[in-house]
């Protein structure tokens, strides 16, 4: 599963951005569609060349890899290049190091993304709109629109000739004041709603959104507590800190909810089974719930915009992108998040008669108790570059401040609006129809 996630986001993504902006840009600058098999062509030879520009980025990796301290040398050429790709064992250590290193990209995402979409998707349920508020904002807006255009007359005299500059602004702003009584006239037709007996339906409706709501807002705390507890766990009571990737010895000296509860359910099988596919579903909706609402960005950079029946198909495997990445470090968070769960299950040990069974550790014989497929894969890459589990570690800590600062921040501070809609493309929009019964923008005065 890993190496086709790797294959989909290194390969087939970037072949169908390249094509689709060969396509693009043929059509812009002939007005004609490009030849498919052509297209095809050209699309392969950029998408090999940066194949390449990934393969030659790895090799600087490896060389400045930690554990990788042999240099070149006159007559040891290929002792050297041995050592770079760990030929003695099958490339092991560079594959490990590749793998680390787009785990590591995904990790960057999982922070910020998910962990604003954890935070805000259970109070999107919950918040209800304020058809007040947004009537209020409404005039708001109006009047400083009133107050600008004001101003931008003021400049001129009678006879004077306004400038490009000021006569384009004066277009925005009667564009804007438009929207906005569209706008005003949606929030007359919802409150005229709300008197007939559509609104009984609304209101069984917005019980169960309600209900759906509370569910997730479940949901994402028993993440949040369980992710906290573990990191807690692993930097108070990590036997080595830092220098081996805060690795535990016995997993779970502090409680931790998931964990336990995933424990307990494991009993009555598949319960268990369900609960994590549903936290896993649960956590990428959230993931594509924080990419939606905050962009795709690059250090705060905005670089697209995912919009309803609107995003263009370059932005759509971008976002691709992102969550083939964020499946693979949603993975590796399972390990996090229910540690003893993943990695052992329920089994234990015995040691005596007396002391009878314990769960399973590192301490224990690792003969009897037997780790899972998962967790020795991200071991491997934790124990053999620590510098993967620290950083890991640490965003971890970042998800957990980004996760709270998200959640009261839309709590107290950042209210639903109908108006949060309004977007640029509305205002490049020459006219709306006239039939929509605007309501006259004098009355909004």
């Amino acid at each position: 599963m890993f190496w086709v996630l790797i294959f989909e986001a290194y390969v087939l993504v970037p072949f169908s951005y390249f094509y689709l902006k060969n396509k693009k840009s043929y059509k812009n600058e002939f007005d004609d569609n490009v030849v498919p098999f052509e297209n095809t062509i050209e699309s392969l030879k950029k998408t090999i060349y940066f194949i390449l520009l990934l393969i030659v980025l790895s090799i600087i990796g490896l060389i400045y890899r930690p554990g990788h301290k042999l240099a070149m040398e006159k007559g040891k050429e290929l002792e050297y290049i041995s050592d770079l790709f760990d030929v003695k064992h099958t490339g092991e250590s560079a594959i490990i190091f590749l793998m680390g290193c787009v785990v590591l990209m995904g990790v960057s995402f999982w922070a910020t993304y998910t962990s604003y979409g954890i935070a805000c998707l259970p109070l999107s349920l919950l918040q209800q709109r304020n058809i007040d508020h947004d009537k209020k904002e409404i005039e708001n807006r109006f009047m400083s629109l009133k107050e600008k255009e004001i101003m931008i007359k003021n400049k001129y005299n009678i006879n004077c000739e306004i400038k490009e500059t000021d006569k384009d602004e004066m277009l925005k702003i009667e564009k804007m004041k438009r929207v906005l009584s569209k706008y005003n006239y949606k929030l007359q037709e919802i409150e005229k709603l709300s008197e007939s007996w559509l609104s009984y339906l609304i209101g069984i409706v917005f019980t169960f959104r309600l209900l759906t709501g509370m569910i997730f807002l479940a949901f994402s705390f028993i993440i949040y507590i369980s992710l906290l507890a573990s990191i807690t766990d692993k930097y108070f009571n990590s036997i080595c800190a830092y220098k081996c990737g805060f690795v535990l010895e016995q997993i779970n000296t502090i409680f931790n909810l998931l964990d336990t509860l995933l424990i307990f359910f494991s009993k009555f099988f598949p319960l268990d089974i369900l609960i994590i596919a549903s936290l896993a579903i649960y956590i990428f909706c959230c993931s594509l719930y924080g990419i939606v609402n905050v962009g795709i960005r690059i250090c705060f950079i905005p670089l697209y915009k995912l919009k309803p029946k609107k995003s263009s198909p370059e932005t759509l495997l971008v976002l691709c992108f992102l969550i083939i990445h964020i499946i693979l470090v949603l993975i590796m968070t399972l390990l996090t998040i229910a540690p003893n769960y993943i990695t052992y299950g329920i089994q234990k040990i015995k040691l005596n008669d007396n002391l009878g069974y314990i769960k399973c550790s590192l301490k224990t014989d690792k003969h009897i108790c037997k780790m899972s497929v998962l967790s020795v894969f991200f071991n491997k890459i934790f124990f053999g570059i620590p510098y993967f589990a620290n950083s890991y570690f640490f965003s971890n800590w970042l998800f957990i401040i980004m996760f709270t600062l998200s959640f009261f921040y839309r709590l107290f501070f950042n209210k639903i609006s109908y108006l949060d809609n309004i977007d640029e493309s509305e205002l490049n929009k020459e006219s709306f129809d006239e039939n929509m019964k605007l309501l006259p923008l004098e009355k909004l005065t």
